[in-house]
C-alpha cells in the first residue's frame, strides 16, 4: 500500500495554501485580460482591412476630382455658347454623367451645400457677405462642388458664407 505524501503547500481538507490560491486567481485575471486583449485586437486589425478596402480608391478618385471641376467649367461654357440641342454638348453632358455615376458607386457623392447651414467637416468659408434674406453661418452660394467617399470628406465645398450686416451707429449731432 502506498501512502500518499502530504505536501506541505497544502492544508489538512487538500485546499492548496491561501498564498497560491492567490496567485492562481492572478494568473487566470491576467490570462483573461490578455485573451481579451488579443481579441480586441483581431476584431482592429479586421476593421482596418476593412477601411483600407473601402477607401483604397481614394488617391485617384482625389485626383479625378480636377478632372471632374474641368469637365463642368467646360461644360458651362459649352451650354452659355451652344444651343441644348449640340450634339457635342449633349456627348459632353452623357460622359460627365457617366463619370458621376462610375465614380458614385465606388461611393462618390457631392456635398450638397446652397441653403444649406456652413458645417466646417463639409465646408469651406471662402467669404462671407452681409444678407437680410439669411440667417448667419447659411451658405449663399458654392464656388467649388465638395465630395465625400463613403461618408468621409475628401474635399470641403468652397462656400460663400452669410453674416449678419452690419448696423452703422447713429451719428451724434
Amino acid at each position: 500500500m502506498t501512502r500518499k505524501k502530504q505536501s506541505k503547500k497544502d492544508t489538512d481538507d487538500g485546499a492548496p495554501e491561501p498564498d497560491l490560491q492567490t496567485e492562481r486567481d492572478d494568473l487566470m485575471s491576467r490570462l483573461q485580460r490578455v485573451s481579451a486583449d488579443y481579441q480586441n485586437y483581431q476584431k482592429r486589425i479586421q476593421r482596418d482591412i476593412e477601411q483600407a478596402r473601402q477607401f483604397a480608391n481614394e488617391d485617384i478618385i482625389k485626383s479625378l476630382l480636377a478632372v471632374i471641376d474641368d469637365m463642368e467649367r467646360a461644360l458651362q461654357a459649352a451650354r452659355e455658347n451652344h444651343s441644348p440641342e449640340d450634339p457635342l454638348l449633349q456627348g459632353m453632358e452623357l460622359v460627365h454623367n457617366k463619370l458621376l455615376e462610375t465614380l458614385g458607386s465606388f461611393g462618390l457623392q457631392a456635398v450638397e451645400a446652397e441653403g444649406k447651414q456652413f458645417d466646417p467637416s463639409e465646408h469651406l468659408a471662402m467669404v462671407q457677405e452681409e444678407s437680410d434674406a439669411h440667417p448667419p453661418m447659411t451658405v449663399l452660394k458654392e464656388l467649388q462642388t465638395g465630395y465625400t467617399l463613403r461618408g468621409r470628406t475628401i474635399r470641403p465645398s468652397a462656400v460663400v458664407v452669410s453674416k449678419e450686416p452690419e448696423v452703422d451707429p447713429p451719428e451724434n449731432e
